[in-house]
Order: C-alpha cells, then structure tokens, then sequence
C-alpha cells in the first residue's frame, strides 16, 4: 500500500520547491511566493503522514507479532488517525484547496418559498461552519424577502481548508415539502442556488480594473453594521460593465469599507474568469452554469411525503434531516462526492 503513495515523488518536490524558495529574488513577486510556500508546506506535510503511517504500520507489526493485544489496539487506532490525515491530504490538495471561500446563496424558482429555503441553507452552512468545524462566518451582504427569508446572502468563511470542502456545494438545491405559506398549506417545490469562490484570487491572477468600467449604486443599509443602518447611505452595489459582474456589501459601518469589500469580491469574479480560461486550472475551480429551477438540482431535500436528502450526484442519502439543516450532516455528503474521484 505504501507504495501506492509514492513517497519518492512527494520527496523529490519537496527538494524541487524548496530549491525555488532558497533562489535570489524569491520574494520579488510576493503572490507568486507565497502559492509556492503553500505547495511546499503541502508537499512537506504529505511526507511527514506517510512517513508516520509507514512507523505506525511497523508498529503494528511488532505488536502482532509479540500478540500484545493492548498494543495491537493502539497501533490500529493511531494508524486508522494517520491514514484519515493523509486521505484528507490527498483531497484537499487542489491548488485552491487551503483558501478561505466567498460563499453567495440565492433565491431561486419557489417565490417566498424559495426565499423561506435560502435562509435555511444559510443557517445550515453557517452552523456546519461554525460549530463542525470551527470556521469564522462574516456576512458581507444579505437582502430580506419581502415576506421572511432571504433573496440572497453573501458571506465570507475563513478557517483551513474551506474552499476545498465547501466547493463540492456549489450548485443548485431543491426543496419539496408543504408550503406554510399558503392557506391549502399545498406541496411545493422551491430553489436555490449556491455560489463559491476562492477567496483571495486577486492576489493570484492580477487583476487591473479600470474605474470607467465601474458603475457604483449606494442605498441605505439593511445590515447588522450598527447605528448608521438605515440612515445613511452606507451600503454599496458595483457593477463591472463589461463583465456584467456585481458585487454588494452593507455590512461595516461606513460606506468607505462596504467600497473596499465590495471591489475585492469583484476582483474574485473577475480572477476567477481568468483562470477558468486556463485549462490546466479549470478541473480545480467550479461554477454555477445552470438556473435555479427544475432539472438541475445537486441535492434534494424532501419533507413530504417522507423525510429525507439525497445528493444526486454520489447517491448519498440521510434520513435525519434536522441533522442535516443544522449543519451536522454536511461533511458526509461534501466526502461522499469526493470519494466518486
């Protein structure tokens, strides 16, 4: 098994990465860097777990063979740790993978249900954030439904390995159930869509914008930024014309910060236009291409007639579905369409 991991190959990158790092000028371009000192502690931590699962399958051995059943014990649980650590390793280890994630979620076909449903998925990648896994959730921007939910929210999630996990719920999301908002409390069927972005893109491709090609729009903030909400026009919308891009944020308190976020996310759409336009980095970067409505679906969430979610991609299906929109049962679906290579 050990040899499958080829050890030898992580090694020799190692040696090759760290030559680069020890060349004269080496921080002359800052961004460049600072992707190879990340491809460097990637590759370095690659050969530490292999290394480790190599001692601890040795271990193994020994115990066996001195039928010390304690010991026995141990070395397969420690080796069991090592070899979750290393299957980690080996998915997350896009070029990507490590950075923090802009995460966009949008009402789709549905009207208030589908709004109603938006708000849910929000709280249920806010809590998996948070709670699982320890993350920092910023929301930059959110839009209420007229009548409860939410249009859209955008948020900033920032921890280890967030754009690696969390790019595998790109897509859209179908909710059927009884509506509770209408009197006949009718079966329906409402949409939304999931957006995810490497955060901090723009450091990687270079992006110039010129100021001609932006158009700004200001309006009073509907955020948590304190007391200027709503009386000032603090909040910012811009638009890249000739992409068509937007971006918005109404959550800092003065409309020079919302400008500053707001120009950044934009720099990430942008960036990442760049790259997909490369092809050797396309399989690493994913996007929504299709519309948030009937067909087109990445996961269902069924409340009536019976309860259950289903990924339509890996086939994988939890009953618990309060488990599932609290966040508990989000890493079992991002790992069971991982697994399908």
């Amino acid at each position: 098994m050990l040899n499958s991991l080829n050890l030898d190959r992580h090694q020799t990158r190692v040696l090759e990465l760290q030559k680069e790092v020890q060349k004269p000028g080496f921080w002359d371009d800052s961004s460049s860097a600072q992707q190879t000192q990340k491809k460097l502690s990637t590759e370095s931590n690659k050969v530490k777990t292999i290394n480790d699962l190599s001692s601890s399958i040795e271990n193994l051995e020994i115990a066996w063979e001195l039928k010390d059943e304690k010991e026995i014990e141990r070395a397969i649980k420690n080796a069991n740790k090592i070899f979750t650590k290393l299957e980690l390793e080996t998915f997350l280890s896009g070029e990507f993978d490590q950075n923090n994630a802009i995460i966009t979620i949008q009402s789709g076909a549905g009207g208030v249900d589908a709004q109603d449903f938006a708000a849910m998925i929000a709280s249920m990648y806010q809590g998996f954030a948070t709670k699982q896994q320890g993350w920092k959730w910023s929301t930059i921007d959110i839009s209420a439904g007229e009548e409860g939910g939410v249009k859209s929210l955008t948020a900033r999630i920032e921890g280890e390995n967030v754009y690696g996990l969390m790019k595998e719920e790109i897509g859209v999301h179908r909710l059927v159930r009884l509506s509770p908002f209408n009197s006949n409390h009718t079966r329906e069927t409402s949409f939304v869509s999931v957006e995810i972005l490497p955060d901090g893109l723009d450091q990687v491709e270079e992006v110039e914008i010129n100021d001609d090609d932006l158009k700004w729009d200001f309006f009073l903030s509907s955020g948590n930024g304190g007391q200027s909400v709503n009386t000032t026009y603090s909040a910012v919308r811009v638009t890249h014309l000739p992409t068509k891009f937007v971006a918005t944020c109404q959550n800092e308190r003065s409309q020079a910060q919302n400008k500053i976020i707001a120009l950044e996310i934009l720099k990430n759409k942008i960036a990442l236009k760049k790259l997909k336009e490369q092809k050797d980095r396309i399989k690493d970067l994913k996007g929504i291409d299709q519309s948030a409505d009937f067909g087109s679906q990445i996961r269902s969430y069924v409340l009536h007639p019976y309860k259950q979610v289903k990924d339509h991609r890996s086939k994988h299906e939890e009953k618990d579905i309060d488990a599932v929109l609290n966040g508990e049962k989000i890493l079992d679906f991002i790992w069971s369409v991982k697994q399908m290579g």
